[in-house]
Formats: C-alpha cells, sequence, structure tokens
C-alpha cells in the first residue's frame, strides 16, 4: 500500500512538473515578446485611475512603440462586477489607448487568477504581446510564462517585464517606461 502510494505521489510530482513546463514544450516563436505592466496610478479608494494613472495611460503607448514597435495583441483581466464596484477596471483603462494606437482590439476573456490559460493563450501568438495586469497576480503570470520574477511593490507603476524565447527558452528583461506622469488631469 506505502508503495503504490510513493508511486501515486511520484506520478503526481512528474504531472505537476510537466504542466508547469509546458511553455517550453510549446512551439513558441523564437520572436514572441512579451510585455508586462500593471494599470497606471490609483487612488486609496476605488476602482478608477487617478490623473496621473490617466496621463500615465496616455504616454504608455509612444513609449512602448520607441522601446518594442508596434504592439500586435493585447491583453487584460476580465473586468468583473462585484456589488457596486467593477473590478480590473484600472486595467482596461490603462490599455485602452494602447488599443486605440495600434488598433487592437483587448482581449479580456481570462480572469486575473487564470495565468495557466492566459500563457497558453499567449505563447500561440507571433509578435509582440502586451498584457496589462493587476500587480498581485505578475509574478505567477510570468512563471506561466517560464520566468521568476519577485512580487511586485504596490508602488511600483514604471516597471516592464520582458519575456522573449529565443531558441524556446523563456528568458527574461527588467525594463522601465520612464514615465513621471504629471499628478493633475491633462486636457488634450
Amino acid at each position: 500500500m506505502k508503495i503504490l502510494a510513493g508511486q501515486l505521489l511520484l506520478a503526481t510530482l512528474i504531472a505537476s512538473m510537466c504542466m508547469e513546463s509546458a511553455f517550453a514544450e510549446a512551439e513558441t516563436d523564437a520572436g514572441l515578446k512579451v510585455l508586462i505592466i500593471r494599470h497606471g496610478e490609483k487612488p486609496k479608494n476605488g476602482e478608477n485611475l487617478t490623473c496621473q494613472g490617466e496621463n500615465r495611460a496616455r504616454q504608455i503607448p509612444a513609449v512602448l512603440e520607441k522601446k518594442f514597435g508596434k504592439m500586435d495583441y493585447l491583453y487584460v483581466p476580465t473586468v468583473v462586477g462585484r456589488g457596486n464596484k467593477t473590478l480590473h477596471s484600472r486595467m482596461f483603462q490603462t490599455a485602452t489607448p494602447t488599443a486605440i494606437r495600434n488598433g487592437l482590439e483587448i482581449n479580456s476573456q481570462f480572469s486575473a487568477a487564470d495565468a495557466g490559460p492566459v500563457a497558453q493563450s499567449v505563447l500561440k501568438k507571433k509578435g509582440t504581446v502586451l498584457l496589462v495586469w493587476n500587480h498581485k497576480a505578475i509574478a505567477k503570470l510570468a512563471q506561466s510564462l517560464g520566468v521568476t520574477t519577485a512580487a511586485w511593490q504596490d508602488a511600483d507603476y514604471d516597471r516592464i517585464l520582458v519575456i522573449r524565447y529565443p531558441k524556446g527558452q523563456a528568458m527574461l528583461e527588467v525594463d522601465a517606461q520612464g514615465l513621471s506622469p504629471a499628478l493633475e488631469c491633462v486636457d488634450r
């Protein structure tokens, strides 16, 4: 009985490891670039961006285009309602100027916790994929895409995680937007 239980545990462990490294076995395009950013600045209370966050969202498309070229795909977590609140609206608000500038639809079919399914979808793409995500879920998302990163700090709105797949191996670079958006709302 103990041997059978040990074999079952070993088989489960092996299956789990295989699932976690599915990205390596997938036919990932060597030119794929996955960019992960968090939403723009948020208020202490509320679900929308602050004026500073909106200003950041407006500046992000030019920064990303200059650093990485045109975006080909754009993902945000599903915008869901909970009572009288809309969750994940900040990610959508941050992504919208990039979607407009690049003529993209925003893929919001996955929840913030769906790291595995998001990775499966993204790893089938070619080109540059932008993920605008909740900072608390980014480390798990990055792990599903094949890299390890530290937890995202609450005050960090400027970081860009860049994941490339030369020779099918995930490689992480950390970049920055280099933005210091104005605190006040800026009209165009």
